[in-house]
């Protein structure tokens, strides 16, 4: 589960239901970071290490689209902070097995500019130990091991920050520390005329998550088929047909498609993935299963309109929009100037492009 938060109010509420909820299973003091299968930017770093400093213990998942909106704040923390003794432990704990991949993991560091130490959780070993259950959740710990802070999913920044500058002048009086880093435009939620839409839920392509729309017809006769879950079970290769009724939150696949694990994966280069949602943002988790592969994106029919285009939206001599899957990673697909409905359409080019799951946000800041 990924669990944003999206003004200050719904911040506090949400704080005040957690610390009822979960507080018995989170730590009071700084557990073991020890039972990862791996580190990255650093040596195992034991409690040892840690004793003495301002510790930001923080579970993310570099595919999940709430973990990437925290890290313009721990980058410019910890480029502020480590020098008087904030340290920032990642624990990266997989929700999909290729982002469990060391090799995944490291280059996702290296492109997210994340230089802080990371343990790798693919076991959920630490995940379980320190009580968690959603990415992202961060837990601050003073120079004794004490847990003095709990945020789960986004928001709470300038709280956070407040909170590591006193715990660092607390240890050491005589620091003298910068302003507070303002909140970048987009996490202005407080701000008159800022609005958060409703918006289509997580949507998974694979697993027992799945919601496809239109199972194969092999489906009908597999006892374990059903549109809400493993529409695929006991089948690695099926052919759908999208009859063109799509339903809110639903995936509608045309053509060939091949099981992997936790998604599905093109066969040929005729496909379609078709999705109709409701918000102003979409994320879509996928990976070239072999080489790099182009994906067309149409929405309502049409090239995606230059102004709702997201980040990885590129277009060709003659205004068709596409994407290009080369690495295993989330990709911004549509960032719609004004909240709606829409139907996307995504067409890989070639066969082995792996999609796994969709999110979406709603959340509108004025300038």
């Amino acid at each position: 589960m990924k669990l944003p938060f999206r003004s200050a109010i719904a911040t506090l509420a949400m704080l005040l239901l957690v610390s009822t909820v979960v507080k018995a299973a989170e730590p009071e003091a700084i557990l073991p970071l020890d039972g990862g299968s791996g580190w990255l930017n650093s040596a195992p770093l034991t409690l040892a290490d840690l004793r003495g400093k301002v510790v930001l213990v923080d579970f993310w998942e570099y595919t999940c689209v709430n973990c990437l909106r925290t890290l313009p704040y721990l980058r410019e923390w910890y480029k502020r902070y480590a020098k008087y003794g904030f340290v920032i432990v990642g624990v990266h704990t997989p929700e999909f097995a290729f982002s469990g991949d060391a090799k995944n993991v490291e280059a996702a560091t290296k492109r997210l500019e994340v230089t802080w130490p990371v343990v790798l959780d693919n076991n959920y070993t630490i995940w379980n130990r320190y009580g968690t259950n959603t990415w992202p959740h961060e837990l601050l710990f003073d120079v004794d091991g004490k847990r003095n802070d709990s945020v789960i999913g986004e928001g709470g920044y300038t709280e956070t920050e407040q909170r590591i500058q006193y715990l660092l002048k607390r240890a050491n009086p005589s620091l003298q520390l910068p302003p507070v880093m303002a909140l970048l435009p987009q996490d202005s939620y407080s701000k008159p005329g800022a609005v958060c839409y409703p918006k289509t839920e997580e949507t998974f392509v694979g697993g027992q998550n799945a919601r496809i729309g239109n199972p194969p017809p092999q489906a009908a006769h597999d006892s374990f088929g059903s549109q809400s879950s493993s529409p695929l079970s006991g089948m690695t290769l099926a052919m759908y047909y999208d009859r063109g009724a799509h339903k809110d939150g639903s995936i509608y696949l045309q053509g060939s498609w091949r099981k992997v694990s936790q998604g599905l994966a093109s066969m040929d280069g005729r496909e379609h993935l078709a999705l109709k949602y409701h918000a102003i943002q979409v994320v879509g988790v996928m990976r070239p299963e072999g080489t790099p592969v182009t994906v067309t994106v149409t929405q309502d029919g049409k090239p995606l309109a230059h102004e709702d285009a997201g980040s990885d939206i590129q277009y060709d001599a003659q205004g068709r929009s596409y994407m290009i899957v080369d690495v295993s990673r989330a990709y911004d697909i549509v960032d719609n100037k004004k909240w709606g409905t829409h139907d996307l359409m995504l067409e890989p080019q070639a066969s082995g492009v792996g999609m796994y799951s969709f999110d979406f946000e709603s959340c509108e800041v004025p300038n």
